[in-house]
């Protein structure tokens, strides 16, 4: 058997440096707590690429926009002794009304008083928090999917059964209390042929300083199976987050994403769809508003292996102030993946001078029978669409405020749930307010 090649250490900054050693001295610490080898073996590794591949930087393509400076300022830590307090205003603010299956982590602590009886679950649907294992890491090269690698220590895994409908969604809450805290969040996803569940996942910070949310998920959908997916990350202005979702699909299933991305002072939210089985459908979209000094990086990679597949995308942003906003997208047509039907389409408003938008959408095409499409438009409000509310006696500002509104919530269009779109309507319209 030929020897691998060791990974060749990149050179890096005095405190990319010691940021490295701060989380491989938490993963350490974690390792020697574990009476599990192989999973101390996988951490270890995990430690060894991350010394080996350093953190990204803004010479590396994928991060030249988005800067890890103000992020590696912090060193912060994992299971934190205590917990702060969540008072019920806190969480009427964020919680919607309509029911659901709801779970709540505190502090990356399960809270079973905020969360609903497991007991209640319909049959065929199935939710548990349990150990990491070797076996749930992702093996990855990626900074950050290394980092939960290092520190993941459970995993909430979510299983629909082969032909369960799941009439409520599911909803995930995880909301940080302690300053300086980190979160690593480790999702599983497996809904079986003819099966349907919706899924909405809410982080947000009370802290007084800034917080870090580091997730991978990871998600299988079989033949004919639906996922309808919402993300909505509320962080504070100077907290970090950054989300790697790993999907696959078979045959006739439908994947359907909405990413809304509204706080932090850097967030990066990343999706990589493979569609594996013909006939598969994939719709990816984001809403984004990006204030003060906030960089919003949303990517997309689109994997099309097979043919007869379709997959959409709509990204839109709105960034005001100095907010920078980023986006990638890539879809790839593998040879013989005939008859793909793939469009992708980014819109951004930019509200100051002094806002940026970065904006990268890419096709790689293997096969020559497909409809591919893609397209991004950056500018600011047209003083047309002004005056003509205006002489409709609309107020100036309130007439902005109207027309950003319906460009940012276009989205929302394609969410067929009524009281799931209505909630995110309000979640977003409250602070364009």
């Amino acid at each position: 058997m030929a020897a691998v090649n060791p990974i060749k250490p990149r050179k890096q900054s005095p405190v990319a440096q010691k940021t490295i050693e701060h989380y491989v001295g938490l993963s350490q610490s974690l390792n020697a707590k574990t009476q599990n080898q192989m999973l101390s073996a996988k951490r270890l590794d995990a430690q060894k690429k991350l010394q080996a591949l350093g953190l990204p930087m803004r010479r590396d393509e994928d991060w030249q926009y988005t800067s890890l400076n103000h992020w590696m300022q912090t060193a912060f830590e994992q299971n934190l002794p205590g917990w702060g307090e969540v008072s019920q205003d806190q969480l009427k603010a964020i919680l919607p009304t309509f029911e659901t299956h709801r779970f709540v982590w505190v502090d990356g602590v399960f809270s079973q008083d905020l969360s609903c009886d497991s007991g209640s679950l319909p049959s065929g649907l199935t939710v548990e928090n349990a150990e990491i294992t070797n076996a749930d890491l992702v093996d990855s090269n990626h900074a950050f999917e290394l980092l939960h690698d290092m520190l993941a220590e459970s995993r909430t895994k979510i299983h629909v059964q082969k032909g369960a409908a799941i009439e409520k969604p599911v909803e995930l809450v995880y909301i940080q209390t302690l300053p300086k805290s980190l979160a690593t969040l480790s999702l599983d996803v497996q809904v079986e042929e003819n099966a349907q569940l919706s899924l909405i996942q809410q982080v947000v910070s009370f802290a007084d300083e800034s917080v870090c949310i580091n997730g991978v998920l990871q998600m299988e959908l079989a033949a004919h199976a639906i996922c309808k997916q919402y993300v909505v990350q509320d962080l504070n202005i100077n907290d970090f987050y950054f989300n790697n979702q790993h999907v696959r699909q078979q045959a006739s299933s439908v994947f359907d994403t909405l990413y809304v991305g509204l706080g932090a002072e850097v967030s990066r939210h990343q999706n990589t769809v493979n569609l594996c089985g013909e006939y598969a459908e994939a719709s990816q979209n984001t809403i984004a508003f990006g204030k003060g000094e906030q960089t919003i990086d949303s990517r997309t990679d689109t994997q099309h292996l097979v043919p007869h597949c379709n997959s959409q995308q709509l990204h839109k942003f709105v960034l005001d102030d100095q907010a920078r906003g980023v986006f990638n997208g890539m879809i790839y047509v593998a040879r013989g993946a005939q008859k793909t039907d793939g469009q992708m389409d980014n819109k951004n408003l930019l509200l100051s001078n002094d806002a940026k938008m970065d904006t990268k959408p890419q096709l790689e095409i293997y096969a020559d029978d497909v409809k591919c499409s893609h397209g991004c438009a950056s500018g600011q409000i047209d003083e047309n669409q002004v005056f003509y509310c205006q002489a409709r006696g609309i107020h100036y500002h309130d007439a902005v405020q109207l027309i950003t509104k319906a460009f940012l919530l276009e989205p929302l269009d394609n969410v067929s749930n009524t009281a799931i779109r209505d909630w995110l309507m309000q979640r977003v319209s409250k602070l364009l307010a």
